[in-house]
């Protein structure tokens, strides 16, 4: 999977993890049953309602794609009323539920603005030439084994899959030595659960996983990538920047490594002759 950026929301440029950027020309994507979001995570009655539809999944994944083709090409103005009328839209969804058919009323929904969208000046379907990528984007989204994300991508899906609790953060992936076509993957749960998982890296098995050993050594933490596309992580290290697959349509967020914050200098207090800390500063 070839894997593109869009940095923070502010500026939505779309540009790859590598340095370059090929120019890929394959038949229009297929969008049934896949909407633009994990429906493990579905809160909402929308997105339960979208993960419940394989048409509305279909059709929540275009419009994610149309859109993000959209914001690829606009800038100043025009993207900031582009932005600002996708989340009224998107706020709106929920007044279906109201409706008497629920589900024709998001269908209808889904296709007028796929169509609105689509009609707009600036959209185009074409992809981008070769462009090299920003120095301080490949230094947020390209570094330590985030430049291998693509690789690990379905091992770490798998792993989600497998743990017992909501996978916030992967923050590492390697290849495992010890079995054949693996990789190694270390990811945080809710509560900073520090879990270790080792699949096939085509996805197809869960060979291990368990909670990590603070005994063991284990590959550092590094660059992190929030797996959840639906909306920027809260509490990330730096200014993830959100990862697109090739068909525009967002997989996660990266963000560079978190830091230990330094120790702070404190000036010791003197003791008192006496030897109390504390009356030396009454």
């Amino acid at each position: 999977m070839n894997l593109q950026v869009r940095p923070g929301l502010s500026k939505l440029a779309f540009l790859p993890i590598v340095t370059t950027l090929m120019l890929i020309t394959c038949s229009p994507p297929s969008y049934a049953g896949t909407p633009s979001f994990l429906c493990s995570k579905a809160k909402t009655w929308v997105e339960k309602t979208i993960c419940g539809s394989d048409r509305l999944s279909g059709l929540d994944l275009e419009l994610a794609t149309v859109y993000a083709r959209l914001l690829r090409v606009t800038s100043g103005d025009t993207e900031k009323n582009l932005t600002s009328g996708q989340r009224k839209w998107w706020s709106a969804r929920g007044e279906c539920s109201k409706q008497q058919d629920p589900v024709a009323c998001l269908e209808d929904r889904y296709t007028a603005r796929i169509a609105a969208l689509k009609e707009h000046p600036n959209y185009t379907e074409a992809r981008p030439g070769p462009v090299e990528l920003a120095p301080e984007n490949i230094s947020v989204a390209g570094q330590g084994w985030a430049k291998s994300l693509s690789r690990y991508l379905k091992a770490i899906r798998v792993c989600m899959r497998k743990a017992p609790g909501e996978v916030k953060v992967v923050t590492a992936g390697w290849d495992d030595d010890e079995h054949d076509q693996a990789a190694g993957v270390r990811m945080r749960g809710p509560t900073n659960e520090n879990w270790v998982c080792v699949a096939k890296r085509n996805g197809t098995e869960v060979i291990s996983f368990r909670e990590a050993n603070n005994l063991e050594t284990l590959p550092e933490e590094g660059p992190r990538f929030y797996p959840d596309p639906s909306t920027p992580p809260k509490g990330a290290c730096g200014k993830p920047v959100q990862i697109l697959d090739e068909n525009d349509a967002p997989t996660g967020w990266l963000g560079p490594a978190c830091n230990p914050k330094p120790a702070q200098n404190v000036k010791p207090q003197s003791l008192n002759p006496q030897g109390d800390p504390e009356s030396a500063v009454r």
